[in-house]
């Protein structure tokens, strides 16, 4: 299921199984897709990285692990939501977990998790994407040509590049291979 344009990545982890089956109903009713369902702070750990990322919505323990501990294991890579009763809470008053405390309204639920995707979304947007090792050889031969032909350095022309990439709203390579058909044209 998508929202906006990224994939929605939701594990719903609870050690009872009525919490974990009452939560994932009310966000499957909403319309997010809960795509794991676990009881223990490990699997949930597990199915985060599998995925990439995610948002985490669960109890403030496991048999395992409490929600501190997994959002600590989680930070670079989920955003926790924590949901249990308001004194359990207090100890959970950190920037890296979120929280609702029981009992919980469907739609308070909902808003705050689609809250999480949002943010989860925006920060898996901003990994920057590896190139491909042909995208590398383009990128290559425009800077030896710029620095055969224009009397540059490699640092001089990579900026060159990197230059017109941001200017003309191209990718690294793209414009890379817009400066070796030119030179192949004699444009240059």
């Amino acid at each position: 299921m998508k929202e906006g344009a990224a994939v929605i990545r939701t594990v719903v982890a609870f050690e009872a199984n009525d919490n974990l089956i009452r939560v994932s109903d009310i966000l499957e009713k909403g319309g997010i897709k809960v795509r794991y369902r676990c009881k223990t702070g490990q699997e949930a750990i597990r199915a985060i990285k599998y995925m990439g990322g995610g948002v985490v919505i669960c109890g403030y323990k496991f048999s395992d692990m409490t929600a501190s501990r997994l959002a600590f294991e989680l930070s670079d890579t989920a955003l926790v939501l924590v949901i249990a009763r308001s004194q359990q809470l207090e100890y959970y008053d950190k920037e890296d977990i979120f929280s609702l405390s029981v009992p919980i309204n469907g739609r308070e639920l909902l808003g705050s998790v689609r809250m999480l995707i949002q943010l989860d979304n925006m920060k898996s947007r901003t990994v920057i994407p590896q190139r491909t090792e042909e995208e590398n050889d383009l990128i290559t031969k425009a800077k030896y040509q710029l620095m055969d032909h224009n009397n540059m350095t490699e640092a001089q022309a990579y900026k060159y590049i990197q230059n017109r990439s941001m200017e003309t709203s191209l990718k690294m390579s793209e414009t890379a291979k817009v400066i070796l058909d030119a030179f192949e044209n004699g444009e240059y």
